[in-house]
């Protein structure tokens, strides 16, 4: 009677090499696994900062294109009409539907800019609606040798996506003198 190859194995007792490397140990084994998710971590990881990181950007671009706007028109005004309650455009005056967008009073402190005539103006803003955009407009009046200045500070202030960050916010400088 001739024995197969296993048969010959399971009655020796001795296993070929060809057997005993045939695959992974389970320590083998555990190492890769922990390796290869420590990688999938480590990317997930990345790309979550990366997303955050660009929301934060587009968010800082959106809200400098708001004060842009908003600036242009406080520069249009004339010199004596750049005064707290005053509209900062004829066509934001609220008179008739019209949504109403005042350069507010230094008492009034931040404001939510989370409004639809705010949304009217720009209607970009609506990307932040749910961040709770604020706003602060300070006016600093300067008079040297009869000539008047105002110096126009805008802030704006809102959550940071995912809550990463605290709260992010923009500022932008405008000086306005009476002789132009």
């Amino acid at each position: 009677m001739r024995l197969t190859q296993p048969e010959l194995e399971l009655t020796t007792g001795h296993v070929s090499r060809r057997r005993r490397h045939g695959g992974f140990t389970l320590v083998e084994t555990m190492l890769a696994s922990g390796a290869v998710g420590l990688f999938v971590m480590v990317c997930a990881t990345a790309i979550v900062f990366d997303q955050v990181a660009i929301r934060k950007a587009k968010e800082h671009a959106l809200v400098m294109d708001f004060l842009t706007h908003y600036a242009e028109n406080l520069k249009a005004l004339p010199y004596a009409c750049l005064i707290p309650g005053q509209p900062i455009n004829s066509l934001y005056n609220g008179v008739d539907g019209a949504p109403s967008i005042t350069i507010p009073p230094a008492t009034n402190g931040w404001f939510s800019i989370a409004n639809s005539s705010y949304q009217t103006f720009d209607p970009d803003l609506i990307w932040l609606a749910n961040r709770n955009p604020q706003m602060l407009v300070t006016l600093n009046s300067n008079y040297v040798a009869g000539a008047g200045e105002i110096d126009v500070n805008l802030r704006v202030d809102w959550d940071a996506p995912l809550d990463k960050g605290g709260r992010l916010e923009v500022q932008m400088d405008l000086l306005r003198t009476s002789g132009l």
